[in-house]
């Protein structure tokens, strides 16, 4: 039964207001795992029961795995033009969604209480309370400025419940269950279903990890590193996975052991525990599923008979998912569902596999906690490194003081960054990453393994009393070491040499160290893998493993820094041509050049100084002096002594030169036809001039009008074509005949007017033609028609909205498709019929009118001939009119849906077993009823 209260109701047990079953429609209650949980609905405005379904009044309706029913507040009501109601509701809970809560600090709680105290932390006073089954965990939260539901749900803020305590919350009216997790395994078991409606399935393998690296408080391992799942060997290669566990604290102090903290045995043994569980527990080594089922759908296939059996399970629980194809069986929760609280039914059940995608995050904040303090207390920290000449600084800050060749493991969130300081580029001193890409528990666990062999040898091979007294506070306890690795310092030496800080990228392929490598060293490593060794910060030496031997090669000029070499000793004789770069010997590096040296090329006359050779330097031969070396205009009147005219053999005396009336006539000689056009100025040859002109030399230019007698020129002198109009410089013509006038791009025909109509062409295209026509079977109808030949493509009717503007095309019939895309008539505006009739090849017709529904409106629809029956188109909803009457289409729908979903409800109770009669009192009663129908329930899909 769905009821509706008032907005202050806090119990459910009775009607309420009212009851909404006979007249609600699709109800549908959601519920998200540790998400939305939330009822909406479909309700007729002009029922009753409708006003009372405001805003914040309370609608209340049964859920799956809850007793009593729940409380939804109506958030949002929308009324809809067919004069329904579209109700949505969230639960109760969600009313501490506007309780704030200013600021309060849970320290060292409970699960319980710290939801007492975040509760109780609220602004506003409210109804809620708060149980948890989970007595074992603890941890701290500060919340400030938060609203109380975000702050027990909201796992994607650090400051959270849902982050610190993890587990998952029930919300059962206004009281708030916790517990680690919800749901339990009943044993349920379906099969994956290929390719059928209403079942989808999705498998990600991106989520398996097969050996999970376990990392306690502080950074504490395992001395093995890892945990192997057991199907570690299902796969190529192991899928690694770093888990941080921060509950997990081994004894730093034997005499002052802190609260929570371990032997270091024991810690262990609770890490390798807990990677385990993560393994048989929460299955992080299979792939993650995500399955939908829609319970509609499936009920009228033969398969549903299989899943069937989720119906009967709760948000939470446990389902098996065998996957046949792959040959394995996953492990889901029902992460959300949408549940019908009229049919009490499911709609849809969502499952999820139990990967982290799906599970709670408990742990998170808490490991989060415990690395930040680490990382503090970290940060600054120096450790003097094995050869005592440099220092290995930690932490996320840049150290503020550093040598040559120290070491500074940088923490950015996850990754350990390796930085040297070197010289760089610029030849100043600085941090130049080394590596980036290491992942911070494994090298984190090696280095921390060969820092400590390094540190206990080295310092017991040094002065063992300077070396305590520099780590008093550190190895207060391990004077008795000490004493012991003094005795052993000659092996300790050794030992050292072996372990000292070797660095490793994760892949094997880049190792620095301070030693050579052995033959020992080579297993394991990848062909072509790099050993660098590092001698005062600075790579001295590296090996590149070929066929499982090492051997050394150049170190590249890429890894020497900018000056790093300030001295060098070179061989007599070493440094040849080759060695010497282009223009790099200076005059500060000659001291005296013998002239004998200069064997090839010559001195430029820039370096020769002005005014150095003298004449007695020089011997000029006869006719050494060529036209070549005498500069341009070099020889003047004066060094002309006489000039014969046979030696002008170039140029022309410009006329300047030649003495006004010295050339006489008796001096020319013109040849025949010498004095050309140019040659005569323009307009000098007057009418007096010509004696005779042949008209066959006039061949350009035209005669003017007024050149030309009047009536002198007579029919017989015009040739065809002869009368054209020019158009465009001529490019363009129009040519008339006798018989029809065409007109001419250039040589190309475009078009003519004759008696059989115009006609168009576009090339060698014949396009169509506009003309007076018959029909070809009855000679006295006559029409004017447009035809597209069958070289054109369209005919169209357009038009222009401004001056000069595009043309649009209003109709258009393009047969061929080639101007819209598809062959046909298209319009290009709106068609209005005015009431037209739309014929069918009979006498049978449609019309498109203005249809008026009663209480509606006007609408358009489609109106038979007799005009009692329509289909009329609503703003929203298609109304068919019968016989006069009209019906709403999508309230049809509606209804028949709401009828099978009640039909199937029915079938649902007959298929229990339909009870015929009942008899007996108190306690005593029997009944007896008829056998299962055998009916399925059918399917509500109308689409």
């Amino acid at each position: 039964m769905i009821t509706v209260h008032d907005r202050t109701a806090t119990t459910f047990t009775t009607t309420g207001l009212g009851v909404l079953d006979r007249e609600i429609i699709n109800p549908i209650v959601t519920e998200e795992l540790g998400g939305e949980f939330s009822l909406t609905f479909t309700y007729p405005a002009d029922d009753p029961s409708a006003t009372h379904l405001v805003v914040e009044n309370i609608v209340a309706a049964p859920v799956p795995g809850l007793e009593q029913h729940q409380g939804f507040r109506i958030s949002e009501v929308v009324t809809t033009l067919d004069g329904m109601l579209e109700v949505s509701a969230f639960h109760v809970f969600y009313d501490l969604a506007a309780n704030l809560i200013a600021d309060t600090y849970v320290v060292n709680k409970t699960a319980k209480g710290a939801l007492t105290q975040i509760l109780g932390a609220a602004n506003t006073k409210h109804g809620f309370t708060a149980t948890s089954s989970d007595t074992v965990t603890r941890a701290s939260a500060r919340i400030v400025r938060m609203p109380i539901a975000a702050a027990l749900m909201d796992a994607g803020e650090d400051n959270t419940f849902a982050a610190r305590w993890g587990g998952e919350i029930t919300r059962n009216n206004w009281l708030i269950h916790h517990t680690p997790m919800r749901g339990a395994n009943h044993g349920v078991v379906i099969r994956d279903r290929k390719n059928l409606t209403g079942f989808e399935s999705s498998i990600d393998f991106s989520t398996v990890a097969t050996r999970i690296l376990p990392v306690g408080y502080d950074g504490l391992l395992l001395p093995e590193l890892y945990v192997d799942s057991p199907k570690l060997g299902d796969y190529v290669v192991p899928r690694i996975r770093v888990i941080r566990y921060g509950q997990v604290k081994a004894i730093t102090d034997k005499d002052n052991p802190r609260e929570g903290e371990l032997p270091l045995d024991q810690a262990h043994s609770e890490l390798r525990r807990l990677a385990a569980a993560e393994f048989s527990a929460r299955h992080v080594d299979e792939p993650s599923g995500s399955y939908k089922v829609r319970f509609v759908d499936l009920a009228t296939t033969r398969e549903y008979a299989d899943l069937a059996r989720l119906e009967t399970v709760e948000i939470g629980d446990t389902v098996t998912v065998r996957h046949t194809d792959l040959g394995i069986a996953l492990t889901a929760r029902v992460v959300a569902y949408e549940y019908n609280p009229l049919t009490l039914q499911y709609i849809s059940v969502e499952l999820g596999s139990t990967a982290r995608k799906f599970t709670s995050v408990t742990r998170q904040v808490k490991t989060a906690i415990n690395t930040a303090v680490a990382a503090s207390d970290a940060a600054g920290f120096a450790l003097a490194s094995a050869d005592g000449k440099n220092t290995n600084h930690y932490g996320s800050i840049q150290p503020a003081k550093a040598k040559l060749g120290d070491t500074w493991f940088r923490q950015n969130g996850e990754q350990v960054e390796i930085w040297i300081y070197r010289p760089t580029d610029t030849g100043q001193p600085g941090w130049i990453a080394l590596a980036t890409d290491l992942n911070h528990a494994q090298l984190g666990a090696e280095l921390d393994a060969a820092r400590t062999q390094v540190g206990h040898a080295l310092l017991a091979a040094q002065n063992a009393q300077n070396a305590a007294d520099a780590v008093a506070t550190q190895m207060a306890s391990a004077q008795v070491e000490i004493d012991q690795a003094k005795t052993a310092a000659a092996g300790a030496t050794q030992l050292a040499q072996d372990a000292h800080d070797i660095a490793v990228t994760s892949d094997g392929r880049i190792t620095v160290a301070v030693v050579d490598p052995s033959v020992a060293d080579a297993a394991g490593r990848p062909e072509g893998a790099l050993w660098q060794v590092r001698v005062d910060g600075v790579i001295a030496r590296q090996y590149i493993l070929t066929n499982n031997q090492w051997e050394q090669t150049p170190v590249g000029a890429a890894m020497i820094g900018p000056k790093a070499i300030s001295q060098a000793h070179i061989a007599d004789a070493a440094i040849g041509t080759a060695h010497i770069a282009d223009a790099a010997i200076t005059d500060a590096k000659i001291s005296s050049l013998s002239a004998t040296k200069i064997t090839s090329g010559y001195l430029a006359a820039g370096r020769i100084a002005a005014g150095s050779i003298t004449s007695d330097k020089l011997t000029i031969a006869s006719g050494f002096i060529t036209t070549a070396m005498i500069a341009n205009a070099a020889i003047t009147d004066a060094k002309v002594g006489s000039l014969s005219a046979s030696k002008i053999t170039t140029g022309t005396l410009s006329a300047a030169r030649i003495a006004a009336g010295s050339i006489t006539s008796d001096k020319l000689t013109i040849a025949n036809g010498f004095i050309q056009s140019v040659m005569i100025k323009d307009a000098a040859v007057t009418s007096a001039k010509i004696a005779s002109l042949d008209a066959g030399k006039i061949t350009t230019g035209t005669l003017s009008a007024a050149r030309i007698g009047a009536r002198s020129i007579t029919a017989d002198k015009l040739a065809a074509n002869a009368i054209q109009v020019g158009l465009a410089g001529w490019t363009q013509s129009i040519r008339i005949t006798p018989y029809q006038i065409a007109w001419y791009n250039g040589s190309t025909l475009e078009g003519t007017i004759s008696s059989s109509g115009m006609k168009f062409w576009y090339g060698t295209r014949y396009i169509g033609e506009m003309a007076r026509r018959a029909h070809k079977d009855k000679p006295d109808v006559q029409g004017v028609v447009n035809q597209v030949a069958y070289q054109g493509d369209y005919v169209a009717w357009t038009y222009q909205t401004v001056s000069g503007g595009t043309y649009y095309t209003c109709l258009t019939l393009d047969p061929k498709g080639r101007f819209y895309g598809k062959a046909g008539i298209h319009l290009g505006a709106d068609l209005r019929t005015n009431g037209y009739k739309f014929y069918t090849t009979g006498s049978r017709y449609v019309t498109l009118q203005d249809c008026t529904l009663t209480g509606k409106g006007t609408y358009a629809g489609w109106a038979s001939s007799n005009g009692l029956a329509k289909i009329v188109f609503h703003t929203y909803d298609v109304m068919v009119v019968t016989n006069g009457s009209y019906y709403n289409m999508t309230r049809l729908f509606d209804r028949t849906k709401d009828l099978m979903s009640r039909m199937n409800a029915i079938l649902s109770l007959l298929n229990q077993g339909w009870i015929t009669s009942i008899s007996g009192t108190g306690s005593n009663i029997t009944w007896r009823y008829f056998s299962n129908t055998g009916l399925s329930a059918m399917s509500t899909n109308l689409a």
